[in-house]
């Protein structure tokens, strides 16, 4: 078993699978791991079964986590399993290094 803390801190029992072996729960949310040896890291959350299994290849994690929802599904691991909404802004990143602008006073460096 592993935990995992949602957005607001509450920690949820997972049960670990191996990527292939995931489960068909139709109720339930499955996070796609990687093994480090600081601890699993989080590359995939989403629908168990087939989904789950298809991330866990695509992405050569080892093991895939899934929590079976009781009867109240908390908000915060309910949104993992609705699809995205692409955002209507764009972001306003800064420019590159490289172009960035050199003050007289300031030469550039290699990175």
């Amino acid at each position: 078993y592993r935990f995992w803390r949602d957005a607001d801190g509450q920690r949820h029992i997972f049960s670990i699978y191996d990527a292939d072996a995931v489960p068909d729960y139709p109720d339930a949310l499955a996070i796609v791991a990687r093994r480090t040896p600081a601890g699993p890291i989080a590359m995939w959350a989403g629908p168990a079964g087939e989904p789950a299994r298809r991330a866990a290849r695509r992405m050569k994690a080892e093991e895939v986590h899934v929590h079976v929802f009781g009867d109240e599904v908390p908000e915060t691991l309910a949104r993992f399993l609705r699809p995205h909404q692409a955002a209507q802004e764009c972001l306003a990143l800064p420019p590159p290094a490289s172009m960035a602008p050199v003050f007289a006073n300031q030469s550039r460096q290699a990175a």
